[in-house]
């Protein structure tokens, strides 16, 4: 909002001047001319009475020029992110609750436990063993994490997860996967059947990534496993973070695109009020909470521990179990 030119200094009105009923005055005027006098007046009274809330006006802003007053600014918002159009739940004492599935996808028995597999690049480790911590408790429920660093579906060249995983399932699906990689995929890559690369931000890019990110998810669920796409929260450095959405992007097309997969956005549970990059989030009185480690990509062991816990507080609603 810019500020309002001053407005100019009102000038001061001409003042009438009264005629001089002098006695030397008064035996030359006649009958008529105070006839036109009388009347003179009552029309400039007139007019007087039906300007009277001008030259209120008038009068009231001569004032306010020539006395200095306080101005209030008002305040602006300014982000880094978009906004994010969806619930916020970064307050670390406040952890959103999730209705129980009616009925639930299935019944959980100690004779029948639910698997549930963290899987994915770095960012899946802290998450999966905070979440096996979180469900240590909890009857019936069994906990895995396969992470491999500095992968994703991007460069298949120096780890191929599509073709790594049958192995993995070969002694069994789990009922849930929690699938969290993407900060290492923000990189160019070779759409299927082209001999040239595309970078982050071509439409080329997305629609390739897109194609590996469903293809991959769709042996998970093919094998029987339930999914849950963790999305990428916001990074700290501008660039990197706009690549990085992208990602995120991906994630929540694909998550959109099939009604059986569930989409948790790490932007709504560790972003600022805006969506934006925060190293920090209220905790208990208080005191600020630091959920991002120095790096500016990662989670620090609380922001891992409380992404953890609201992952695992949405897979045992849909599994008919009230979470921790």
């Amino acid at each position: 909002m810019t500020d309002r030119a001053p407005l100019p200094r009102p000038q001061p009105r001409p003042s009438g001047s009264r005629p001089n009923y002098a006695l030397r005055r008064a035996v030359a005027a006649t009958l008529a001319l105070l006839v036109l006098v009388v009347l003179g007046l009552g029309v400039r009274a007139l007019v007087g009475a039906l300007g009277g809330e001008s030259g209120s006006s008038d009068a009231a802003e001569a004032r306010a020029v020539d006395q200095p007053t306080a101005t209030t600014e008002v305040p602006t918002t300014t982000t880094t992110a978009p906004v994010v159009a969806e619930p916020r739940h970064n307050d670390l004492t406040a952890p959103p609750g999730f209705p129980l599935r009616e009925p639930p996808v299935r019944a959980v028995s100690e004779a029948e436990p639910l698997v549930v597999w963290t899987l994915g690049d770095s960012s899946a480790q802290a998450l999966g063993q905070l979440l096996e911590n979180g469900l240590a408790g909890v009857p019936g429920v069994t906990t895995r994490t396969v992470h491999r660093n500095s992968t994703g579906l991007t460069r298949r060249d120096f780890y191929d997860w599509p073709a790594a995983l049958p192995d993995l399932l070969a002694e069994g699906a789990p009922d849930v996967v929690v699938l969290s990689m993407g900060d290492n995929d923000a990189q160019p890559l070779q759409p299927e059947g082209s001999e040239t690369y595309v970078d982050v931000g071509d439409p080329a890019w997305l629609a390739e990534y897109e194609r590996r990110l469903t293809a991959f998810v769709g042996q998970l669920t093919a094998a029987g496993s339930r999914v849950y796409l963790v999305g990428q929260p916001a990074m700290r450095d501008p660039t990197f973070a706009a690549r990085i959405a992208e990602v995120d992007r991906a994630y929540r097309a694909v998550a959109a695109a099939d009604p059986e997969l569930t989409y948790i956005s790490a932007r709504a549970l560790l972003g600022d009020d805006s969506g934006a990059y925060t190293a920090t989030l209220p905790g208990t009185g208080g005191a600020r909470v630091t959920v991002r480690s120095d790096d500016g990509i990662h989670l620090s062991l609380e922001g891992a521990r409380w992404l953890a816990r609201v992952v695992g507080r949405q897979v045992l609603a849909d599994y008919g179990i009230q979470g921790p």
